[in-house]
């Protein structure tokens, strides 16, 4: 184990655990890089959860295992979306604004159809700028806009935040807080208990299922 992830996970139990675990995904296909996992393996995770009896949950309840994605790739639609309702599972998107529309990204359309799924979706920021790098006026940007154009496609509030890069400070989770956020997500380094900041675990493509399950197994 990477030493500074070790570092974080030692650090966990002091800002204690979310009522359930979060998994964090950004992107299944077949691309190679880290932080897109295969489709077999995804199928795979998905289930041993159905194998073992758990079950999935929106972030607004949290009494099951969340499955969480961030940036609104196209594949949220084409590959995540069948598997999970093949499964009766819950998913929360992560939609970086300013993408949408993009190649490789979904369309509007493919957002709303997320939704009307039954899926959560919710902010990644208008641009995916590390927020604590940036100063107040343009944190409030990004965590203003972002939610309003959410709102304004998809015709009803939207109150879930997942940090860009996982990474939040005090004065951004301040600031979420007052942009009306109501959930937000961040990762192992910061995460902990607080519903502006809950921890959450990222599964990348070098995810083993012996690790998987761990992960499970340690919450």
């Amino acid at each position: 184990m990477k030493l500074w992830l070790a570092l974080a996970l030692s650090c966990m139990s002091c800002r204690g655990k979310p009522a359930a675990p979060i998994l964090n995904y950004h992107s299944v296909g077949s691309d190679r890089d880290e932080f897109t996992v295969g489709e077999t393996q995804f199928l795979e995770q998905l289930d041993w959860l159905a194998a073992h009896g758990i079950r999935t949950s929106s972030l607004h309840q949290l009494s099951g295992v969340a499955l969480t994605f961030d940036d609104g790739k196209e594949d949220a639609l084409t590959k995540v979306l069948p598997a999970l309702r093949k499964r009766n599972m819950r998913g929360a998107f992560f939609i970086i604004t300013s993408m949408v529309g993009k190649p490789g990204f979904l369309t509007w359309d493919g957002v709303r159809a997320l939704d009307k799924a039954g899926m959560e979706v919710g902010s990644h920021t208008v641009t995916h700028a590390r927020l604590a790098d940036l100063p107040e006026d343009k944190v409030r940007d990004e965590l203003v806009q972002s939610k309003r154009e959410l709102e304004k496609q998809l015709g009803h509030p939207v109150d879930l935040l997942a940090y860009p890069y996982n990474s939040v400070r005090a004065r951004v989770r301040d600031a979420a807080r007052d942009a009306g956020y109501k959930i937000a997500v961040s990762g192992v380094a910061h995460g902990g208990s607080d519903p502006l900041d809950l921890l959450r675990t990222t599964i990348t493509r070098a995810t083993t299922m012996e690790q998987f399950e761990r992960i499970l197994g340690s919450n």
